[in-house]
C-alpha cells in the first residue's frame, strides 16, 4: 500500500525511449542512412541540410520525404518511396509502363539516362509539369524483387538549387546485403 501511495505522490520519471530504436540513436540518424536498412537499403543525408519531415502524403504512400529544415511544404523536396516486384522483371521493363503514363498526368519527360549508380544498374527520368510549374528528377533502381524510388521536386526556378541537395543525398543510396540487415548478434 505505501509503495502503491508512493507512486501515486511521486512518479517516476523515465527519459527513455517507448522502444529501442524509436528515438534519437544511430539506427534513426538520418545522416547514418541506416533508416532505410529495414527496406532493403541505404541512404544518407550526411552533407545535406535535408532531414526527414512527415506529412500525410508520405504516410499514405508510405514514403519518406526529406526538405530543408523549416522549409514550406511548396518548397523543394526528395521522396524515397518503394515497390515489390517480380524477380523476373528488368529495370527497363518496369520503368517502361510508368514512362507511359507521364505524358496524361501533364508531365513532358526531358530525358531518361541510365547509369550505374554505386554499382548498380539505375534509370535518371527529369521530367517538367508546366501547368503545375515544377521540375521533377526521378532515380529508378532495381535490386532481385524491390524498386526504390527517389524523386526530387521543386519550383522551376529554384529546381537547380534543390536538385543539388537531392543528387547528394541520392548518390549515397546502396543496396544493403543480407548480412547488413539482419539483426545484430550479441556479443557474450
Amino acid at each position: 500500500m505505501k509503495t502503491f501511495v508512493l507512486t501515486l505522490l511521486f512518479p517516476m520519471i523515465s527519459f527513455a525511449a517507448p522502444h529501442p530504436a524509436t528515438s534519437t540513436s544511430s539506427l534513426t540518424a538520418p545522416e547514418n542512412g541506416l533508416y532505410f536498412l529495414h527496406k532493403g537499403f541505404t541512404l544518407k543525408t550526411d552533407g545535406s541540410d535535408w532531414v526527414p519531415v512527415a506529412d500525410s502524403e508520405s504516410s499514405v504512400l508510405d514514403t519518406v520525404r526529406f526538405a530543408a529544415k523549416g522549409s514550406t511544404p511548396q518548397t523543394g523536396f526528395l521522396s524515397v518511396r518503394t515497390d515489390k516486384v517480380a524477380k523476373s522483371a528488368s529495370l527497363e521493363l518496369y520503368t517502361r509502363k510508368w514512362m507511359r503514363d507521364y505524358p496524361s498526368y501533364g508531365f513532358e519527360v526531358l530525358s531518361t539516362k541510365q547509369f550505374a549508380l554505386n554499382g548498380q544498374p539505375a534509370l535518371i527520368v527529369d521530367m517538367l509539369s508546366r501547368s503545375k510549374g515544377k521540375q521533377i528528377r526521378q532515380v529508378v533502381l532495381k535490386n532481385e524483387d524491390k524498386v526504390a524510388i527517389m524523386t526530387c521536386m521543386d519550383n522551376r526556378d529554384s529546381f537547380s538549387k534543390s536538385v543539388q541537395q537531392c543528387n547528394q543525398i541520392m548518390k549515397t543510396f546502396h543496396w544493403s546485403t543480407p548480412e547488413e540487415t539482419a539483426a545484430p548478434s550479441v556479443k557474450k
